[in-house]
């Protein structure tokens, strides 16, 4: 893998793992592995598009199979476009925008100097959030971007941990952060969007009672789920 596709497979299951959801743009290259990355480590993203969200509107077409994906997982596409919208260039500022502004922290991998990573870093600040950026080799173009962020007072990342710390995450023990299978995976999403019971949950994913029961077991046992009466939360 690239450099940026290594730091992605090196960090976001470490986030996943701790509870932390992500957001990126479904556009081709990091946002892209991005996702991908954050579905097989089973946990939740959501895709802010420049287009509508219907079938025919999603782009790039050579990402519509991750976008049914990242539903499919208990995740979302947003747009404040309506469905039909064709994606114009304009529409991708706006669209940072708003992926800035649904999370508590942007990280900028790879970027050059004038990039769209870079506009979704400076909304990030202006809505006082936390912005991390990955340092990189000063002879490399996708790198300048995040190096000159780091300059200007980001946040480097050298390890997920790093970002853990900042955002004040308590790091969870290793015995307790073993990786779920993707039924466990599937049902943990839903558990995240809050407190559910189990028969709401066999509802919402499709499986039946059983695989439920067994699931949130299996859960509550590695320590990412937590039972009061009959309701389930994310810890």
């Amino acid at each position: 893998p690239n450099y940026g596709e290594a730091v992605i497979r090196r960090f976001v299951p470490t986030w996943v793992r701790h509870g932390i959801g992500i957001v990126s743009g479904l556009a081709l290259g990091t946002d892209a592995l991005v996702h991908l990355a954050t579905l097989e480590a089973n946990g939740l993203t959501i895709g802010i598009l420049g287009s509508g969200v219907d079938q025919k509107s999603v782009t790039p077409r050579t990402n519509s199979r991750l976008a049914e994906r990242i539903i499919s997982s208990g995740g979302a596409l947003a747009s404040e476009y309506p469905d039909g919208t064709q994606p114009q260039p304009y529409h991708f500022p706006a669209r940072n925008r708003i992926v800035a502004g649904l999370t508590l922290a942007t990280v900028v991998i790879e970027a050059p100097i004038k990039s769209g990573a870079l506009i979704t870093a400076k909304f990030a600040l202006d809505f006082g959030q936390e912005v991390f950026a990955v340092p990189g080799p000063i002879t490399v173009e996708t790198s300048r971007g995040t190096n000159w962020l780091i300059a200007q007072g980001a946040h480097p990342l050298l390890e997920p941990e790093d970002l853990l710390e900042v955002l004040g995450i308590e790091k969870i023990p290793t015995r307790q952060i073993l990786p779920p299978n993707v039924q466990d995976g599937r049902l943990l999403n839903i558990v995240r969007l809050g407190s559910t019971t189990p028969d709401e949950l066999a509802e919402r994913s499709g499986l039946d009672i059983g695989q439920v029961l067994v699931a949130l077991s299996e859960l509550e046992v590695a320590g990412l789920v937590s039972r009061t009466g009959d309701k389930f939360t994310a810890n």
